[in-house]
């Protein structure tokens, strides 16, 4: 099975928890970004906005782990259950940049 699963958005970086390390001494840290961008939707534009929940593990997360609240972030990545007993979305990075004036 080789379904798709790619989610690109981006979001102002709003919150962010510790830099923590996994068993295996790889570097992780979970925060959020709000989303706000105004939408198609059956013929009808909208304003949508969320808050989605990221984790990033290696270099990405040591990387975030410096960048100011209030950034702009355009993230690249794929969709997984937090955790085995949790099964809500968090976004996992595969790629992220910075914004233009940030």
């Amino acid at each position: 099975m080789n379904a798709e699963n790619t989610l690109r958005i981006t979001g102002t970086l709003v919150a962010r928890e510790n830099l923590r390390w996994t068993p295996a001494r790889l570097p992780v840290l979970e925060f959020r970004i709000e989303h706000i961008s105004r939408q198609m939707e059956a013929g009808t534009e909208r304003e949508v906005s969320c808050e989605l929940t990221i984790r990033a593990l290696g270099p990405a997360a040591q990387q975030i782990e410096v960048v100011a609240l209030g950034t702009e972030l355009l993230i690249e990545g794929f969709v997984a259950a937090k955790s085995a007993k949790n099964r809500s979305p968090v976004l996992h990075i595969r790629t992220f940049e910075l914004l233009e004036g940030n």
